[in-house]
């Protein structure tokens, strides 16, 4: 793995005061339920609001000093499957690292833990490229408080325009099947097959030893997530594949976030057991590529993740051209 300029940004940072969570009211996060509370810890402030969406309910924490916000704490709270997890994200901007700041947000997540019932926590350590996990700070944080490497995963980048004369050498796909796309919401013929594969990916993606249950989706789910996408301003691209038996074989999902400066994300790629061995990967990946390329032009990077063991996956992504710039690490920590 090598450094990258384009690699994902992490310092998400808001602004304190009266308007400490206007960025959350935005639709491009969780509807805001209420302040639950603010306190005080020496020069340290503390501010907690309690956020849903229709799967989940967030705890989301902001840490200041002298008015500057500092760090920041996501506490996720599956609200279906898995309600004995939550999924924990602590940040605190450089240069105010090695303080306690984080330890104090961990411990605010702990609270709402021990509240809500939840028994396992796990969380994401991004580790760029050429950098060892014994000097890293995500890393010495997660392992100082407890948590283990559960799963690995290779944060890859695609840069964009995708050029014509890689697209017209990719392998073409075999075994006749018929690829649809859409942009948007799911066609309302298409989302029980859709829901159908959505729940065959979530329990064929390799997840290590993290302590969760696959989710389970139906025509509602896909309609919620649809929507609340559309609230978001985000463009959702979605190419299916149906063999000529009419059974479906596979889809690939990719995300434009709104304001997400040429950010594209690489979503699931899932190509049914039966149905593999056909290059249906690589067709499904290119025919969204095409149409972000007339959605979304100006975009400049796609990025995805994929477990470092999966050789068939790792081997399309190479045809098109992604390089890995950083390993994720998900931690994990199990309360007993």
């Amino acid at each position: 793995m090598t450094p990258d300029p384009a690699r994902r940004r992490t310092e998400r940072v808001f602004s304190v005061g009266p308007t400490v969570f206007s960025g959350f009211s935005h639709a491009s996060f969780p509807t805001v339920l209420r302040v639950s509370h603010q306190y005080n810890s020496g020069d340290f402030c503390c501010f907690v609001a309690v956020c849903m969406n229709v799967f989940h309910v967030f705890l989301l924490g902001s840490g200041s000093e002298d008015g500057r916000t500092v760090g920041t704490l996501l506490v996720d709270l599956p609200d279906l499957e898995n309600r004995h997890l939550a999924e924990l994200d602590v940040s605190v901007v450089p240069g105010h690292r090695r303080r306690g700041l984080g330890a104090r947000l961990l411990g605010q997540a702990a609270k709402t833990m021990a509240e809500e019932g939840r028994t396992t926590a796990a969380g994401e350590v991004c580790l760029p490229g050429g950098q060892s996990p014994d000097s890293w700070p995500g890393a010495l944080f997660a392992r100082s408080h407890g948590f283990d490497v559960v799963h690995e995963e290779d944060y890859q980048v695609l840069d964009l325009p995708f050029p014509e004369e890689r697209q017209a050498a990719l392998p073409e796909a075999t075994g006749g099947h018929r690829i649809l796309t859409w942009t948007g919401p799911c066609p309302e013929d298409l989302l029980e097959p859709y829901a159908r594969m959505r729940t065959a990916m979530e329990r064929d993606v390799p997840t290590g030893e993290l302590d969760t249950e696959p989710q389970v989706w139906d025509a509602d789910r896909v309609r919620d997530e649809d929507l609340r996408r559309v609230e978001q301003g985000d463009t959702t691209i979605v190419s299916v594949a149906r063999a000529a038996s009419g059974e479906w074989a596979g889809y690939s999902l990719m995300m434009v976030p709104d304001g997400g400066a040429g950010e594209v994300y690489q979503d699931d790629t899932l190509v049914m057991r039966s149905h593999r061995g056909h290059r249906l990967g690589v067709a499904l990946k290119r025919r969204n590529l095409e149409e972000l390329s007339r959605q979304a032009p100006g975009s400049r990077w796609l990025r995805t993740w994929v477990d470092p063991d999966n050789a068939p996956m790792l081997a399309v992504n190479d045809l098109f051209g992604f390089r890995t710039v950083e390993r994720m690490w998900e931690v994990q920590r199990v309360i007993t």
